[in-house]
């Protein structure tokens, strides 16, 4: 490949500032959308409560109105626990989010997510049921 001539030279630094410029916007809005950890527990909240609802409550046919009920209006107390067990590593453009929630007497949950642009994306997720997915 023969050298670039003087003009083809110029060209490329005149473009760069303008590449620069739009790399450090994009980058610079990724790191404004990671979202931070107040959403993710949130967001994991509802993932619980809709396995619960969904995938314990139904398995007691008898019991599931209350059984569903029971689980809209501790909500605020998943939450907690949530908040508990959840940690996060921050790493600017996209966090790495772990919740492993083990408490006597019921089964393991573990969630691994990262957040990134707004979103979160799961990629480890185990229910004591074995299903792993949301």
């Amino acid at each position: 490949m023969p050298p670039l001539s003087l003009t083809q030279r110029h060209r490329v630094w005149r473009s760069l500032p303008g590449f620069l410029t739009i790399t450090a916007s994009v980058l610079g809005l990724f790191a404004l959308t990671n979202p931070d950890r107040r959403y993710y527990e949130m967001y994991v909240t509802d993932v619980l409560s809709d396995y619960l609802i969904e995938r314990v409550c139904m398995r007691f046919p008898e019991f599931s109105e209350s059984c569903n009920q029971f689980v809209i209006e501790h909500e605020a107390d998943l939450l907690n626990i949530v908040k508990d067990h959840t940690d996060r590593a921050n790493f600017g453009l996209f966090s790495a989010y772990t919740t492993e929630i083990a408490l006597p007497m019921l089964p393991a949950v573990e969630i691994r997510a990262i957040g990134f642009a707004a979103r979160f994306f799961p990629y480890d997720v185990k229910f004591p049921d074995g299903v792993d997915d949301i």
